[in-house]
């Protein structure tokens, strides 16, 4: 019996040995500007995820990491990344994009948006 706990405890070192905690990234810092699309004005206090644009259009939203217990060589995951955009009077739009191996990017990773203009949402007359 003896020999079979200390087959499980080497079993159970070896694979603790091989693995660790890491940190991931959940989303990069993303910073950009919101703009009218017929005016070509900034568009102030614009929800872009959870933060809001500044008089002159700007936004930034803060890098988002998290730790996961992984083994030894395991590849990263996807980072797949989807943040609303909405202001009352425009159409709604999404900040999307997809980086293989995401994931694994270091600390402090970041993420420009150019410019994204919002079209003004249709009166709807009854």
């Amino acid at each position: 019996m003896k020999f079979f706990y200390k087959i499980i405890l080497l079993v159970f070192v070896s694979f603790f040995l091989q693995s660790c905690l890491v940190n991931r990234c959940k989303r990069p810092q993303i910073t950009g500007y919101i703009y009218d699309a017929e005016t070509k004005l900034p568009i102030e206090n614009c929800k872009v995820g959870e933060t809001l644009s500044q008089s002159n259009g700007y936004f930034s939203l803060e890098e988002k990491r998290y730790r996961q217990f992984t083994f030894f060589r395991f590849e990263a995951p996807n980072l797949a990344v989807n943040e609303a955009i909405d202001k009352e009077g425009y159409e709604s739009q999404n900040i999307q994009f997809i980086q293989p191996f995401g994931g694994g990017m270091k600390k402090g990773a970041f993420h420009k948006i150019d410019t994204l203009y919002l079209k003004k949402a249709p009166i709807n007359i009854k």
